[in-house]
């Protein structure tokens, strides 16, 4: 995905067109798994989630905060084995059922008026920068979905 995501109905929008029409995908996950992934750092950024690395690299990482929530998300970044269970997709997700719930997550978030739970890296986050995070962070996934050329 080439275009740069710039708030999120664009997301949302983007989502929305990809839809579960034939994709291939670059990395190691299917479209439903990424759909899986994605919906689910939406929920945990309303509903919360423990801590995903020790203090000590919390620390070391929270500096980078502004580069992570305005410019890009860093694909070096492994899902923390402590929130891998809400975060890691199964073997398989269905990219239908992954999408609805993804576009249903993006909705709450847009919706949500109360206090974010601190990122499980990053730490206390503003809601600009929650969105900021989220767009980034959908950003570098949805560039692994290639539309498939139909004859």
């Amino acid at each position: 995905m080439p275009v740069r995501l710039r708030s999120i109905e664009s997301l949302r929008d983007e989502i929305h067109s990809l839809g579960c029409v034939k994709h291939r995908t670059r990395g190691n996950w299917s479209t439903g798994q990424i759909y899986f992934h994605l919906a689910a750092a939406f929920e945990a950024s309303i509903d919360g989630a423990s801590p995903g690395y020790p203090r000590w690299v919390r620390l070391l990482i929270r500096p980078f905060r502004s580069i992570v929530t305005q410019i890009c998300f860093p694909p070096w970044l492994p899902i923390p084995k402590a929130i891998s269970s809400k975060l890691a997709p199964p073997d398989y997700a269905d990219c239908t059922e992954q999408h609805g719930r993804l576009l249903l997550a993006i909705d709450r978030f847009a919706e949500h008026e109360g206090v974010f739970p601190p990122h499980p890296v990053l730490g206390p986050l503003t809601r600009t920068e929650w969105i900021g995070f989220h767009l980034r962070h959908s950003q570098h996934h949805l560039s692994f979905i290639e539309q498939a050329q139909v004859p």
